[in-house]
Formats: C-alpha cells, structure tokens, sequence
C-alpha cells in the first residue's frame, strides 16, 4: 500500500480537470437525450415535448452543477483536514449522492412540492414538469419556482449527506482508501474517481431522477384507479353456483360486489 502514498491524487489538475468536466457533462446529456428517444420509441403519445425536455433537464443540470462544486469543496476540506485524502472523499460523495442521495432528493421533492402548493392555493405552479397553463403557454414563473424547489431539495440532501459523512468519517475513510488504494498509481486512482466513477453513476443518477422530475402523465396517474373500477367479466357456466362467504348468489348476481375468485370488494356485501 506504501506505493499508493508516493504521489497524492489531486482532483482536478490544469487541463485534465477541464477535459474531466467537458466529459461529465457530455455523458450526462447523452444519457438524457438517449432517455428521450426512447420515450418517443415506446410510449410517443406521451412523450415530452423538447422544449419540456429541455426545462426538465436543465433543472437536472442545474442542480448537478450546484453539487458538483460542493462535492468538490467537500473533498478538499475533508482530505485536509480527516483520514484520507481528496480522491478518496470526492468518490465516497459520488456514490452517496448518487444512490441515497437521489431517494432523499425524491423525498423532499414529493413532501415539498406538496407544501408550496398548499401555501399558493394549489395554483400548480410547484407541479413538478408542468410548466404551461391551461391554453397550453409555457409560464416561466412556474419553471423558476421548480427550480427553486429542486435546488432546495439539492441542498438539503448535501447537508443531510454531509452530516453523516462527518458522523461517520472513520469507517467511511477506511472503505473509500480500501477501494480507491486499489489502484497502485495517482493516474490510475484519477482516472477512477474523477472519470469512471462518476460517469456510470451520475448517468444512473440522471435516468433515475428523470423519471420523477418531469410531470407525470395522466394516464399513469388514474390507470389504478381505472383498473378498480373497471368491471368484473364473470364467466356464467363457470361460476354460476354460489361460492362461499358470497352472500348466497351466484356469478350473474354478484358481480359488481365481487370478483369470479370471490374476493370481495371494498364497501360492497359483508
């Protein structure tokens, strides 16, 4: 392991980290605009329009940029001044943020969306992904307002994530310097940390994020409750007899109460 410490991995160095973050972010757009095309392959009643896409993505970005910066700041100060060097820290936030991190982001999305419509009268303006009204005109207001939401959402996940980084840094330290000590060079450890890593995680990152900051389609929303109140087909020559616990009737008379296996429906015969 001694070989590890003869040149520190520094984040970031002269046109390398230039070239690093051209790279970034040119994984990350593809992975969206791939995530795209395939929305209008398999589903192009409801895919996004581009301008929509657009707005979506550069909330995305937005905040991505936002975390990237603090990611590196984070490291820096935590390989100067706890176990571990700057590689090592910058790779434990990548794959934090990137895992956990986007279920926290989802969660205060979810609850603060609900908030900040409840404060404007459910005006929609805070709806994640819609950003028209009803004649179908894009309203920058509401763009604006989601972008706050979600960079607050940001914020609140890199706080929470630093929290428990500085909580745990000991064992944290040992993982990622176990992990990243694989490499027996700085290059090699940079071109871990700064490259592979967080290009595979953040286009898993963006896929997954994708999937709940754009607006949900209605279709999707009421399509469970479309299905509970759809009709049950009973077929009569099979299920003509009674079946037990069915109120005594047979198939034909009690189809609206229960389904042909004789479950019963929520609110119907007891």
């Amino acid at each position: 392991m001694a070989a590890t410490e003869d040149k520190p991995c520094a984040l970031l160095p002269g046109l390398f980290g230039i070239f690093v973050q051209g790279l970034l972010f040119s994984s990350s757009m593809a992975t969206l605009l791939y995530k795209k095309k395939s929305e209008e392959w398999s589903d192009p009643g409801n895919a996004r329009s581009w301008p929509t896409f657009l707005m979506d993505s550069s909330k995305q970005f937005i905040g991505f940029g936002f975390v990237h910066v603090l990611n590196l700041v984070c490291a820096a100060l935590l390989g100067s001044s706890l176990e571990g060097s700057g590689c090592d820290w910058y790779w434990v936030n990548i794959m934090i943020d990137d895992t956990v991190g986007v279920a926290i982001e989802y969660f205060f999305l979810k609850h603060l969306t609900t908030f900040f419509e409840m404060l404007s009268y459910h005006q929609g303006i805070f709806i994640s992904g819609d950003y028209k009204d009803m004649a179908g005109n894009t309203i920058p207001k509401k763009y604006f307002a989601q972008l706050f939401v979600w960079l607050l959402c940001v914020t609140l996940m890199k706080s929470i994530v630093v929290a428990f980084m500085l909580g745990f840094h000991r064992q944290i330290s040992f993982v990622a310097h176990s992990v990243v000590g694989l490499f027996s060079s700085a290059e090699a450890r940079l071109m871990f940390v700064m490259v592979f890593t967080p290009i595979v995680m953040n286009a898993v990152q963006f896929w997954i994020t994708d999937n709940f900051i754009k607006k949900v389609p209605p279709q999707a929303v009421g399509q469970e409750i479309e299905e509970q109140q759809k009709p049950v087909i009973c077929n009569a020559e099979e299920h003509h007899a009674p079946q037990p616990g069915c109120c005594g009737v047979g198939c034909e008379e009690r189809e609206l109460a229960y389904n042909c296996c004789g479950s019963k429906r929520p609110g119907m015969c007891s």
